[in-house]
């Protein structure tokens, strides 16, 4: 594995781990928050995106670790190609400036 390689691995999985801590504090917030009012399939929701996060996350370190580095690059880059569609919907309504009508 090349130190490049190496080095966008890490960015790519510290994201991930980044988008799985503010999804658990979403999901406290929302059972033990000021107007929670969780039920069991809000609670099941959030435990299964959970899971699936933590599985991508041990996944892509697996097989980091086992000398298969596309295979993790690949899984770690999961997420992040599942938000690309936001992440650029938010860079234009950034650049587009606050004067835009959205109507």
């Amino acid at each position: 594995m090349s130190k490049t390689t190496l080095v966008l691995f890490w960015v790519i999985w510290l994201l991930d781990v980044l988008i799985t801590l503010f999804g658990y504090r979403e999901f406290i917030s929302g059972v033990f928050g000021r107007y929670a009012a969780p039920s069991a399939k809000y609670i099941s929701l959030w435990v299964t995106l959970l899971t699936v996060s933590m599985l991508i996350i041990c996944a892509s370190l697996y097989f980091k670790n086992h000398g298969q580095p596309s295979t993790a690059m690949m899984i770690a880059a999961v997420p992040l190609v599942l938000a690309l569609p936001y992440v650029l919907w938010l860079g234009v309504v950034i650049l587009s400036g606050s004067k835009t009508n959205w109507h």
